[in-house]
């Protein structure tokens, strides 16, 4: 079985040192932001230039590109939906998920970041603008170069990998309720592989307990 949906997309579509790129990448990214929290702006900005977007956008372009050309491969059959689609959370309680599971992927353990006011990464960004300059921050949110300020892809690239996406561990679209107990911190590398499937779908490992 898969570790994460992570796992389960490198393994089919990926490279071998993929998975170490991103969680390498996710711990420098959480180092730079701790250092500069603690007023160390030159080894923050160190550390936060050591992380490259280019070779994070085109890892996460190639498993597109391979998907595309492979093909699916997991079980096609979901399970027997427990009612309607259901909704998303709220920001509210999306914040709750997050404090809860410690700002870290459920699935593959990394760390992750927001596009919230006053998050590290908006600090980043504030700090050394010229190291990401297709994103700024306005009103301490971070702004991009799609319509009306939009992040894309190519923007936030040093970050896609990791930013925070709530994830129903049973499927909303199969009536997984938008509930605490089925609602987990996913980055979203494994929020967008994991998708609409189930856990068994995908052969990945059941959801570990939360530490303590």
């Amino acid at each position: 079985m898969f570790r994460s949906p992570s796992h389960f997309a490198a393994h089919h579509y990926g490279q071998p040192d993929d998975l170490s790129l991103i969680a390498s990448s996710a711990a420098t990214t959480r180092a730079a932001a701790n250092a500069l929290a603690r007023g160390e702006t030159d080894l923050s900005r160190r550390l936060w230039q050591a992380v490259v977007a280019d070779d994070l956008l085109s890892m996460w372009d190639r498993w597109n590109a391979s998907s595309t050309v492979v093909g699916p491969r997991w079980d096609p059959l979901p399970p027997r939906p427990l009612g309607p689609k259901t909704s998303n959370p709220r920001p509210k309680q999306c914040k709750l998920i997050y404090e809860r599971d410690q700002y870290r992927c459920r699935y593959c353990e990394i760390d992750v970041f927001t596009r919230w006011p006053g998050d590290p990464i908006a600090q980043l960004v504030a700090a050394f603008p010229w190291l990401t300059p297709q994103m700024s921050v306005v009103n301490g949110a971070l702004t991009g170069t799609g319509r009306s300020g939009a992040l894309r892809n190519c923007d936030y690239a040093k970050v896609l990998w990791t930013m925070a996406a709530p994830d129903h561990v049973f499927p909303r679209s199969l009536g997984g309720p938008t509930t605490e107990g089925n609602l987990v911190t996913a980055c979203w590398g494994c929020n967008a592989w994991k998708g609409e499937l189930t856990l068994e779908q995908i052969g990945v490992e059941p959801l570990r307990s939360l530490p303590g």
